[in-house]
């Protein structure tokens, strides 16, 4: 699961001008039932087979006005949601150096590894590369 989510998160860096790139949050899940989120655009949903790395570059774009927000899959790694805000409850047991400086996007993945339903989380960025959560845990990291 880690290992194909990381494929697919390194090839969307490879197509991302890094002048205009936000960054990007993902989410795999088995299940929504207990993931807070809130669609940022009436074009959140995702009803149709879409390529899911060009949606992904698109929405990590600065050009893109719900660059913001998190990516939702599917176990089987299709796009669910895009562009969503997620509210994923406080937890105290996460592995979390704050010395780091990390921002509300990282944090928000590793609590929201957390939940009930969701398989992994994930967070790409410029300074820090690709990072991939499980459980409140840092799994996987490619600078």
């Amino acid at each position: 699961m880690e290992h194909k989510l990381l494929k697919i998160l390194e090839k969307v860096r490879t197509e991302v001008p890094g002048n205009i790139f936000t960054g990007i949050g993902v989410i795999v899940c088995d299940s929504l039932e207990y993931l807070p989120f809130l669609p940022m655009s009436d074009k959140s949903r995702v009803i149709s087979d879409v390529d899911v790395i060009s949606k992904i570059v698109e929405g990590s774009l600065a050009t893109n006005v719900n660059h913001d927000g998190f990516n939702i899959l599917g176990k089987d790694f299709n796009l669910m949601y895009k562009n969503v805000f997620i509210s994923p409850p406080i937890a105290k047991d996460i592995e979390l150096d704050i010395d780091q400086g990390f921002g509300a996007r990282y944090v928000a993945a590793i609590l929201a590894s957390k939940i009930e339903g969701v398989i992994v989380t994930a967070v790409v960025s410029n300074s820090y590369g690709i990072v991939i959560f499980k459980n409140g845990k840092v799994v996987n990291i490619n600078d």
